[in-house]
Formats: structure tokens, C-alpha cells, sequence
């Protein structure tokens, strides 16, 4: 789902994706069943609009490709956006790339401020998948491929899921970790919109007993296979289920093509303090490479209220 620059031969090489699954019809479907309240396509962009209570809206353009953020700066592009503001009393415009944030692009110059918060995570693990399967393992770290012989040992296997048994381990590792999380009717509207072309399916990792270990929710979406939701038991860990289940996934993301694999989502510079640490390390053992992408930016139209707005979502977060 991202514009990716991979190592190859010590250095990245860059693949332009023209768009990515959080342009499409189907993610704009599932946005606008899921709390969005209007929508546009402005020379092919998608324009959601989320509503502030007692401030006013908020537009929103996801993860966008290179062609796609260049466009954004352009004032042909802009003026439909202003104007849109305008009449649907937006405080601001996000506009979120997936180009690379050390790339040739700079949105400040076009008027933007950095965001001060993700929309979608702007840190992300890329393993690349052309490579054979005996060369996917070798680049993983060696507990990655002690703990997936362990699974296999253990004769964990993985199989297509369902939301309901996903939502079970999601829902008891959000409360564990004592974070927000989303209901189950937010994933089922996903797969029943994603999956008709495939786009989303769940995979579940299960023991010998029939106990489901592991669960994710995945997007296979032209050359990208994205990990996109997941949550695992506190039961059988020994078993390493988790391991075998992404495993599993890339070797199918290499049947259907896919030339990379996104854990999406990182904790930045390995920071141990960050609420994705632990995940981090986990993800890390798969191997890949790090990308950080330009993410969120800002066109603010109603500074005052977009303060207010700006506390209000810092102190709900924290």
C-alpha cells in the first residue's frame, strides 16, 4: 500500500506505484460506512470529510502515491480543495503520502505543515518478496526461523480465518495493553467490502487442538501484501503460531505476485518507549527493511479551531 524504495545490492531501488488500496472505490466504500460522512474525487484523488463535533470538518486524501502527491502541491489541485473547505466549513486539509520522506518532494513548499499526528502509520518494515523462499529465510533473523521450524514442530496450522475468532484475540490484546480498539462491525464491513476482489482476507494460525493462535487481517492489493490488523493468544506462545502464520502469509503474497510484504507499522528508530515496541521487535525478526514515508500534512484553513482541535486530539490520545 505504499510507494517503496528496497534495497537492492546495498541500495533502493525505487518502484512507482499510480495508486495504492486506500484510493479505491472499495476503500472509499468502506470509509464512508465507517464514520466518514462525504467524499469527492478531485482530478482522481479521494476527498473524504470527517465531521468535528462543534468545530466544524476535517478533509482527508489516504496514502497517496508519488504522482498522486505531486499533484497535491499543484494550485489547480489546491483551489478545488479550498473551495471544498470552504462550503463543507473544513478546519484543514490531510493530504497522506506514501512517497519516501527523504525523497525529492517537500509539501512545505507548497503550503502544507507536517501533521501532528499518523493517519496511517508512517514507519513500516518492507520484506521483499521476488526473492526465493530458502533467500526470505536466510535474511530473517535467526530466532525468525528457529520459531517458525518450532511451529511447524508443533504441526501449527494456518488456515483462512473468520472475523469473529480475529476479533476475539484483538479485543483481549487491546484490553491487555490497555489501548483503544475498534468493534467487530468496523471488520466485517471490511471484508464484506474488501473481499469480493480479494482485496482483504483474515488468516488464522491454529495448534493441533484446534485452538487459534494468531489472526490477521491482510490486503493483497496489486504489488503489496499488507499485514494490516492482527492479534494473538496469551495460550499455547510456546508454539510460536505468529511466526508460522506471516510466514505462511508471504508465501501466498508470492503466489499472487506480490513483490513486497508490509508489517505497517514500526516503532521509529527503535524507540523502546513507544507504544509499538514490543510489536516492533517481533516484526523485526521477519527480517526487510525499514521506510519512512512523507505521511501526514496539513493544510490548515482555520488556525484558531485547528489549535483547538489539535489539543483536544493530544489529550485524548494520552
Amino acid at each position: 500500500m505504499m510507494l517503496h524504495r528496497f534495497f537492492l545490492s546495498a541500495k533502493f531501488a525505487r518502484l512507482n506505484l499510480m495508486a495504492t488500496i486506500f484510493q479505491t472505490k472499495e476503500w472509499e466504500n468502506f470509509k464512508l460506512a465507517t464514520g466518514y460522512s462525504k467524499n469527492w474525487r478531485v482530478f482522481d484523488i479521494l476527498v473524504l470529510e470527517k465531521k468535528i463535533p462543534l468545530l466544524g470538518s476535517m478533509l482527508y486524501s489516504p496514502m497517496m502515491s508519488r504522482d498522486q502527491t505531486k499533484l497535491a502541491m499543484q494550485k489547480i489541485f489546491l483551489d478545488q480543495i479550498k473551495k471544498i473547505a470552504a462550503d463543507e466549513k473544513a478546519l484543514f486539509y490531510r493530504m497522506e503520502s506514501v512517497e519516501e520522506a527523504d525523497g525529492d518532494i517537500d509539501p512545505a513548499k507548497s503550503g502544507y505543515e507536517k501533521a501532528f499526528e499518523e493517519m496511517q502509520p508512517e514507519h513500516t518494515l518492507l520484506i521483499y518478496l521476488t526473492k526465493s523462499e530458502e533467500d526470505i529465510l536466510l535474511e530473517m533473523k535467526q530466532k525468525g526461523r528457529y520459531n517458525i521450524k518450532v511451529a511447524e514442530k508443533n504441526e501449527v496450522k494456518i488456515e483462512k480465518g473468520s472475523v469473529e475468532n480475529f476479533f476475539k484475540l484483538y479485543e483481549t490484546m487491546a484490553k491487555r495493553q490497555k489501548i483503544t480498539y475498534r468493534n467487530i462491525a468496523y471488520f466485517q464491513t471490511l471484508l464484506d467490502i474488501g473481499s469480493p476482489k480479494e482485496y482483504v482476507q483474515v488468516f488464522s494460525a491454529k495448534a493441533a487442538d484446534g485452538a487459534v493462535l494468531a489472526s490477521a487481517i491482510i490486503v493483497f492489493y496489486k504489488d503489496i501484501c499488507t499485514y494490516l490488523f492482527g492479534g494473538s493468544s496469551d495460550e499455547q506462545r510456546e508454539k510460536m503460531g505468529p511466526y508460522k502464520l506471516h510466514w505462511e502469509i508471504m508465501k501466498e503474497a508470492k503466489k499472487r505476485g506480490c513483490k513486497y510484504y508490509d508489517m505497517f507499522g514500526i516503532a521509529p528508530n527503535d524507540d523502546e518507549k513507544h507504544p509499538w515496541a514490543g510489536v516492533t521487535r517481533f516484526k523485526k525478526q521477519f527480517g526487510g527493511n525499514e521506510f519512512t514515508a512523507l505521511g501526514s500534512w496539513d493544510m490548515i484553513f482555520s488556525p484558531v479551531k485547528y489549535q483547538i482541535f489539535k489539543i483536544a486530539e493530544l489529550i485524548r490520545r494520552h
